[in-house]
Order: structure tokens, then C-alpha cells, then sequence
């Protein structure tokens, strides 16, 4: 993957994003930032790169930026701390067969970038949903499909996959008790064998990485927001501009 510094157009426009469409900020970060990406089976779109490849590329931009410091520090912690390149699944490995539920085959996928903007978008959609919980049953709803079904894939476009994801959710909410953990044990089984490159977690906000293990075991989760990319000086501009009388 080939990095290009972005330019103070390009910087002003995703500062200048809502704050909290952190994941369609990153889509439109890797867009500018991206110049070229190689290997096999290449998926050039970041949109459509698991939210992971997408953490370890603003990584990467920020590991260029931070000085010549690759291994940056994050909190107390480094980045290395939170990078587990033991463990490359790529998209390929994307749908694997996680037991059965309510009479149904379930399978797993991974949860792209596309899926996650998604999620984020449908914030608030479903009545006494909110939170974490809202990320948590987004990403089932996204990742988990039934045999034989022929769901929509985020390719087909934001509103058709949008209209799909929330009604799925709906529906996993309206499962019974019993049913729905079940479903969950499996979505947490299934998640793990498709780790790779950083253990993802949701909280409140969205998408958190959590620490990799080893001494970084008391690490807090943490977030790479694109903000972090962005100079002071971009986003002071940005901040003075959007400030009432402006």
C-alpha cells in the first residue's frame, strides 16, 4: 500500500465532516490518502476493506506523520501494543459456516468499512436501541446471513443495503430471549475465527481496538480517529469557521 500526504483541500474537507460519522470519515481519508494498493485480489475501494485493513491504514498514515516514530504512542500505550500481525485473514475467508439457530444455517462475514458507515447512519433508527447496543446488534445484522438466503451486499448501494440492515435488526431485537443468545455466542465465535490484524470491539461510539494481549493485557481500548491525521492548524481553521458570527 502506497500512502500520499494529504493536501489542506482535502484535509479541511474531512475536517469539516460531523463528528460523528467517524467511519465515513475514514472511507474519505483512505480515498484521498490511498495512491496505490498491490496483491492478489485487490479491493482498491477502502469502503469495501474490513474495518480492520482500514485501522492498520490510518495507522499507517499516522506511524508517517508521527515524526519517524512508527511504533507511536497511544495513551500509555503503543501502537504495537494494539497490532496483531500474527493473524492475516483477508477477504477471501470471508464466509464461514457458525452452527444453526432458530431452525436457521447461519454464516459470518467480515464487517467492512461499507457496513460499519452503515451502521453509524442507521444510529437511532430503532426505538430504545442506542449505544452500544445499537453497534452490537448493527454488526450482527450485518456480518450474519442465513443459508441460502440472498441478502444485499454493501456494493449494491447505501440505501438498499441501509433498508436491509435495518430491518434486520429490527427483526434479531424482536427474537426471544433464547434465541437471541444463542445467535450472539455464535457471532462472537464466528468473530474470532475471522480476526486478524486487531481485535475489534464496540463501544458507544463505534468501532474500539482492543489491546492484543502479553503486557499490553491492562491497556484500555482504543480508537484511531482520523481526526488524529489532521493538523492542529486544519483543525483550528475548520473550528473558527463553523464558530457562531463566522
Amino acid at each position: 500500500m502506497q500512502l500520499r500526504e494529504l493536501s489542506i483541500g482535502e484535509s479541511i474537507k474531512i475536517a469539516s465532516m460531523p463528528v460523528h460519522l467517524e467511519e465515513a470519515s475514514v472511507t474519505a481519508m483512505l480515498r484521498y490518502a490511498v495512491e496505490s494498493v498491490k496483491g492478489k485480489d485487490i479491493i482498491e475501494d477502502p469502503a469495501y476493506w474490513t474495518v480492520q485493513e482500514r485501522i492498520m491504514a490510518v495507522c499507517h498514515y499516522l506511524a508517517s506523520i508521527s515524526d519517524g516514530e512508527p511504533d507511536f504512542t497511544i495513551g500509555k500505550g503503543r501502537y504495537s501494543d494494539y497490532l496483531d500481525g500474527s493473524n492475516d485473514v483477508g477477504l477471501m475467508e470471508s464466509d464461514i459456516n457458525i452452527g444453526e439457530v432458530g431452525g436457521d444455517i447461519w454464516h459470518i462475514r467480515h464487517l467492512t468499512g461499507a457496513m460499519a458507515e452503515s451502521i453509524e447512519r442507521l444510529s437511532g433508527e430503532i426505538e430504545g436501541v442506542s449505544g452500544k447496543l445499537h453497534w452490537l446488534l448493527g454488526g450482527m445484522a450485518a456480518q450474519l446471513t442465513i443459508d441460502g438466503e440472498n441478502s444485499p451486499s454493501p456494493i449494491d448501494g447505501e440505501g438498499k443495503f441501509d433498508q436491509f440492515l435495518v430491518d434486520r435488526m429490527k427483526v434479531m431485537a424482536g427474537y426471544p430471549e433464547s434465541d437471541f443468545n444463542a445467535l450472539l455466542g455464535l457471532y462472537f465465535t464466528g468473530r474470532e475465527k475471522l480476526h486478524h490484524l486487531f481485535h475489534i470491539e464496540f463501544d458507544n461510539n463505534g468501532i474500539v481496538s482492543l489491546p492484543k494481549g502479553g503486557a499490553a493485557s491492562d491497556l484500555p481500548p482504543a480508537r484511531f480517529p482520523v481526526s488524529t491525521c489532521l493538523s492542529r492548524v486544519v483543525l483550528n481553521l475548520v473550528r473558527v469557521a463553523h464558530e457562531p458570527g463566522i
